[in-house]
């Protein structure tokens, strides 16, 4: 028979197992909890964007081939408005109809005429009594006059008086200024009727000059006012007046020849600047220039037509592609320029000529400077850019 085993007595006062196992976890766990607590908590790091790559063109020298683009219209070189000085009279009758060509005086209306023809015989009628005036006075003045000489002599034999004379003498002086007033009767009726005269001859409208009827208003019956009747083209003349940019103004002289193509005319016809105008407008910045043309009867004042002035080749010393440019006005715009570090900078630069793809730079950028290729890139100010290993090269080289 086993005897039992007795288990070993614990000493007095250690601890027993199990709480030795349990206090050991609480440090353990007390410790964790003392490096978690002390751990240093750092925020998290922002992400970096890398640089972005873009294409970069470089700002430098282009042969031009220098043109000029003119846009306009058809208009006469010379036109008059035919109205009629005579108001209120009656058209009688009109002899020409619009696109009639016309000599010079030739009649294109005639007004109603009664009353001008009454005014014209009362201005003779006026005349014929202030002439029959002066042969009266004329009679008197000389019969006055013989009368003073006759008795003149007399006057110191005492046969007649002094006061005798005197009087003969005033009534010869007073004759002779009577006379003189019926002349200038006779001259002012004279005016008169050169005036009635004149007023009748304007009731009959004629052209000043040769040309073609561009326009007639005037109608059977109607009446006559302040108002044109016809406009003229004088000698049937059309012209192209076109307009051009002020900046290209200076390479526009008069005689140099271009073609131009006018709307609905297949054929091109040959042109020559005749006239630059001397000034601008302020708003549109536009200069005017007329061009002569060829007669055709084909062309009609206020036909659209355009055409290019090619001139000599010309280099321009910094230009760059117009994709390159966010344009601002007729002479700004602005481009992304990339510096040495590769950090974008928004440059506004002065711009001239353009020729196809390229346009001149005339201030705001050197040679050699890089810009963004495309004004359209996402990229902004202060940005920092990678350049493209080859640069976007420009559409025309300069030799």
């Amino acid at each position: 028979m086993k005897t039992p085993m007795n288990p070993t007595p614990s000493t007095p006062g250690a601890p027993r197992p199990h709480n030795l196992k349990r206090w050991t976890c609480i440090f353990l766990l007390l410790v964790s909890m003392g490096a978690w607590l002390l751990w240093p908590v750092s925020k998290p790091l922002a992400p970096v964007t890398p640089p972005q790559r873009v294409s970069t063109v470089t700002a430098g020298p282009a042969m031009f081939d220098r043109t000029v683009q003119v846009n306009g219209t058809l208009v006469a070189r010379e036109e008059i408005a035919i109205s009629s000085s005579v108001p209120e009279q009656r058209v009688a009758e009109v002899n020409v109809e619009e696109g009639d060509s016309v000599e010079a005086g030739q009649l294109l209306a005639r007004l109603e005429t009664q009353g001008l023809d009454a005014q014209v015989r009362q201005a003779q009628a006026a005349l014929a009594r202030a002439r029959a005036a002066v042969g009266h006075q004329e009679a008197v003045t000389v019969e006055a006059h013989a009368s003073f000489k006759r008795i003149e002599p007399l006057g110191g034999s005492g046969t007649v008086s002094e006061q005798q004379v005197d009087e003969r003498r005033a009534q010869a002086d007073s004759a002779a200024a009577s006379l003189r007033a019926a002349r200038a009767e006779v001259d002012q009726a004279l005016a008169q009727l050169a005036d009635a005269r004149h007023q009748r001859s304007k009731a009959d409208i004629g052209a000043p000059f040769a040309g073609v009827i561009v326009e007639r208003v005037a109608r059977t019956g109607a009446l006559s006012g302040g108002d044109p009747m016809f406009r003229l083209i004088r000698e049937g003349v059309i012209e192209f007046e076109g307009e051009v940019a002020e900046t290209e103004l200076i390479d526009i002289a008069p005689g140099q020849t271009l073609r131009v193509q006018v709307a609905g005319i297949s054929s091109p016809m040959e042109g020559t600047i005749r006239r630059v105008d001397p000034k601008v407008d302020a708003r549109s910045r536009l200069g005017r220039v007329r061009i002569a043309l060829g007669y055709s009867p084909l062309l009609r004042a206020g036909t659209f037509a355009r055409a290019t002035l090619v001139l000599a080749r010309r280099k321009l010393d910094v230009t760059l592609p117009v994709r390159a440019l966010s344009i601002i006005d007729a002479s700004r715009a602005s481009v992304m320029r990339v510096n040495e570090q590769g950090i974008i900078a928004r440059q506004v630069v002065a711009t001239g000529r353009r020729n196809g793809d390229l346009l001149e730079i005339t201030s705001g950028l050197q040679v050699g400077e890089r810009v963004v290729a495309n004004a359209s890139a996402f990229v902004r100010e202060g940005d920092a850019v990678i350049a493209s290993v080859t640069d976007a090269p420009l559409t025309q080289e300069a030799p």
